[in-house]
């Protein structure tokens, strides 16, 4: 991973590497900055194997401090810019950084005020960076960070370069604790560069794309599948956080040919007013994780945005969002209803709670093996080994079933599924109906007590400007699934709680309806 940027700054030194707003950076330009960071972090002190947590938006300067901590033997801790100072004090000291490289303000959020005490509470980080200025603590700006890289050689870097093993680990990225406390999954450049490398194999990329990276760097799909998967390509990354009327604006500008994303992405930049002004003809595919696309949201992408879409699966415990993809060729109906096939060199089983492997056609939990797979969970040895087996599975908690041709359909997480008078639902399964409703966007399902069937599915309903009722859900379920799978309750709303890159955050519905209970 350290080598990605040299690489493409050696063969293409004056193409442009990373656009952002108005600013243009080549692969010289870049790969200059990554060094004089990695060299003012060693002239500071950074020992090989010492964490670095990273706390910016999504701006050059994210991509420039992570590449330069692992550059300089260190691995980077991305802190997810959307948590709370509870949240943020937890994945310190859990991380423990010996660095903490940071913004001080991010849209709304004054991470300088809200980290004052914190830091000051915590003696293992030793030194801080700001993108900005503040008053509040000690702490060394940007420019100043620069200035001791260029104070130092480059003979130590080279040195760790050279030495650097790329089976350690690299970057820590928190799992999003959507379903319980965050752990730190902590990958190597191996797993990196082989999961780039297959996914390349799937894919018709190459140096030439233009690629749209509008995720968050805290993620995998922003820091691995975009900074460091466009360094890989050589490609230009278009970088910004998500907005849609700038998506829109730089899909027109930049020839963006390429855009990663979620369903509900998709969908908000085809509501965004004016988007017929916009010409998105260079955009080729849409490349969307988080399950099976809506079919109104599929057919959409093509007839008005102009673009194929490859669906994809995966998890940051496999490195990120590709372990199975359909292929851009694929049909409607595998694009509609599955996530694809296994990419090359990856093996993927579907087993019993036994971990058995089940037969073609029936649900159990996706298994993974292959070097893509995590090297664990930072300070859980119970959790990676609850996860991980001798043979080096990966159990993701996953529930689908793998068709007779070798496509995965999703079922669901294992611990969302819920017993309705002994039958057992999958939530995924009528999402994916419910949201096949053509005034539908995003549905969500989750099993609530009941006092004759022990549980019963209550259905969130995401419909921008409404237009349908809880009982056109419940019949729209009813004439595509059995009777005891149509939820009990159906709650329309114009938006629901959404993660960074549009997931459901079903852990905040859970609490509404816990917080109803406890109320009655």
């Amino acid at each position: 991973m350290w080598d990605l940027v040299d690489e493409a700054a050696a063969l293409y030194p004056d193409k442009t590497a990373i656009v952002h707003r108005e600013r243009r950076i080549t692969y010289a330009q870049y790969l200059e900055e990554v060094d004089l960071l990695a060299r003012g972090l060693i002239a500071l002190g950074l020992q090989p194997g010492e964490r670095v947590g990273t706390l910016m938006p999504t701006v050059p300067e994210h991509a420039f401090a992570i590449n330069a901590v692992i550059k300089a033997g260190g691995e980077a801790v991305a802190l997810n810019s959307r948590l709370q100072v509870e949240e943020l004090e937890y994945v310190l000291d859990d991380s423990r950084p010996a660095f903490l490289l940071m913004s001080p303000h991010f849209r709304d959020t004054d991470f300088a005020a809200m980290l004052a005490g914190p830091i000051a509470q915590r003696p293992f980080i030793r030194q801080v960076v700001t993108l900005g200025d503040t008053d509040l603590f000690p702490h060394l700006t940007w420019e100043e960070l620069r200035e001791k890289g260029r104070g130092a050689g480059m003979e130590e870097l080279r040195r760790r370069q050279e030495a650097d093993d790329d089976g350690r680990s690299a970057i820590i990225i928190y799992t999003s604790g959507t379903t319980g406390v965050p752990k730190g999954a902590m990958i190597s450049a191996r797993n990196i560069k082989f999961n780039l490398d297959t996914w390349y194999k799937r894919m018709d990329v190459d140096e030439n794309d233009v690629v749209g990276v509008f995720f968050p760097l805290f993620h995998s799909a922003g820091t691995i599948g975009g900074v460091s998967g466009c360094a890989s390509l050589k490609a230009t990354m278009v970088l910004d956080d998500f907005s849609p009327a700038e998506v829109l604006r730089y899909i027109h500008e930049e020839g963006i040919t390429v855009l990663g994303g979620v369903a509900a992405m998709a969908a908000i930049l085809m509501f965004t007013p004016g988007f017929e002004e916009y010409d998105l003809s260079s955009l080729r595919f849409l490349f969307m994780g988080a399950g099976p696309c809506p079919p109104e949201i599929l057919r959409d992408v093509k007839e008005k945005m102009g673009a194929e879409t490859v669906i994809g699966y995966g998890l940051t415990e496999a490195t990120m969002g590709n372990v199975t993809t359909t292929m851009l060729e694929d049909s409607e109906e595998h694009k509609l209803h599955t996530i694809g096939l296994p990419l090359p060199g990856i093996e993927v089983r579907v087993v019993d709670v036994d971990h058995v492997e089940v037969p073609r056609g029936e649900i159990g939990e996706i298994a993974i093996r292959g070097e893509t797979v995590f090297l664990g969970y930072l300070n859980r040895p119970d959790e990676t080994a609850r996860v991980l087996d001798e043979e080096g599975w990966l159990y993701t908690g996953d529930l689908a079933s793998m068709d007779e041709d070798g496509y995965m359909r999703m079922a669901g997480r294992s611990k969302e599924m819920y017993i309705r008078g002994g039958e057992n639902v999958y939530p995924c399964e009528v999402e994916e109906v419910i949201t096949r409703h053509p005034q539908v966007m995003l549905a969500a399902v989750i099993g609530i007590p009941h006092p004759v069937y022990g549980e019963v599915g209550r259905a969130y309903v995401m419909t921008p400007g409404g237009g349908v009722t809880p009982e056109e859900i419940k019949a729209w379920v009813a004439e595509n699934l059995a009777d005891y799978k149509v939820p009990e309750e159906v709650i329309i709303r114009d938006m629901l709680p959404l993660t960074p890159v549009g997931k459901v955050q079903k852990k905040i519905l859970e609490e509404e309806i816990s917080q109803e209970k406890d109320a009655e």
